[in-house]
């Protein structure tokens, strides 16, 4: 029974209960939905237009990143693989597990080695989470220009601030000093053969040989790409954020007056409430944290409801359908080459 309750069962249980409890018991404590509705629907053609826009232009933005973590990655293929693991990600439990096997799989298929792959699923993801992090901070110090000041936001901005540094000095030490990585990862493997052993799986072995090989493999690709990744993590979130920011301004009233940096700072810290997603996607944690923050800063509800509604049918649900078409489309060959890896 408890492995069973640990398992997938316990997984979709715990979405379930999420998604319940926010969408049938918390928020329609802060917001009408009716209303939220009627907003949507008063959209007019153009508006419709401009967030279709939008919307596409963030589907493809994470693709530059897995280009430049992995030389000879053409746009198409990378563009297949994200769209595929994006949609596992966002429709099962712990999606972003069987995300990273998506990607593997398919980059297997497209003739990388496992070293290149871990590496590439491994830098994307670094550089993904220190631009989370680094968003906070920087939406803090716009938030104070424009005197719009929140101890929510204030909060947010140390813890991760103080995270972006621990995170960085990690890197640090883990790429550039040997002894330090095997410490790190000696570490991590201790905890995580603890946890393991408290949920009856078998304790992870030989982690600080694979970080070591990670080492030398990224070392020569960051001299010569770090900047490509950074540029390419920073704008799949600014196209992401303004999915968001023209919801938000299409959606009339005051959420349509309310300063950018203002809804960069609701943007960045939702984005850092939702790092570890416990549902797919964040399904229910997103929407009440975005609402939440919105209302905080003067948005009514019911344009707040709305705004989010549409922003997370454009990002989260569109990408569930395109991401099967393009799992579908690799499964019948495409992007495959002639002679896949193992």
């Amino acid at each position: 029974m408890r492995h069973l309750l640990g398992g997938q069962v316990g997984r979709l249980a715990l979405t379930v209960a999420v998604v319940v409890v926010v969408f049938a018991g918390v928020m329609p404590q802060v917001a009408d939905y009716g209303q939220a509705w009627g907003l949507v629907t008063s959209l007019t053609g153009s508006e419709v237009v401009l967030l279709t826009v939008v919307g596409v232009v963030n589907l493809v933005s994470f693709a530059p990143l897995w280009v430049a973590s992995a030389p000879g990655l053409t746009w198409g293929r990378a563009l297949l693989a994200d769209q595929a693991s994006t949609a596992v990600a966002n429709a099962v439990p712990v999606g972003f597990a069987f995300g990273v096997g998506t990607t593997a799989a398919m980059f297997s298929s497209f003739g990388f080695s496992p070293a290149v792959t871990t590496r590439s699923i491994g830098l994307t993801g670094i550089w993904n989470s220190l631009v989370k992090l680094t968003m906070p901070v920087l939406s803090l110090a716009g938030v104070l220009l424009v005197g719009h000041p929140s101890g929510g936001l204030a909060v947010a901005a140390v813890l991760g601030g103080a995270a972006l540094l621990a995170g960085v000095g990690v890197l640090v030490a883990a790429l550039t000093h040997r002894r330090s990585g095997d410490r790190l990862a000696g570490g991590a493997q201790r905890l995580a053969g603890w946890a393991a052993g408290r949920v009856g799986r078998t304790a992870p072995t030989a982690w600080a040989e694979r970080l070591d090989r990670f080492r030398v493999d990224s070392l020569e690709l960051l001299r010569h790409r770090w900047g490509r990744l950074s540029l390419a993590a920073l704008g799949s979130h600014v196209a992401l954020f303004l999915v968001l920011l023209a919801c938000l301004r299409t959606i009339g009233g005051a959420a349509s007056q309310l300063p950018w940096v203002v809804a960069l700072a609701v943007f960045s810290v939702t984005r850092l409430v939702t790092i570890l997603p416990v549902t797919p996607g964040a399904l229910g944690v997103a929407e009440l944290s975005y609402v939440a923050g919105l209302t905080a800063v003067g948005v009514g509800a019911g344009e707040a409801a709305g705004a989010v509604l549409v922003f997370r049918f454009l990002t989260w649900f569109v990408s569930i359908p395109l991401g099967l078409a393009a799992w579908v489309l690799w499964r019948h060959g495409l992007g495959r080459v002639a002679v896949a890896g193992p």
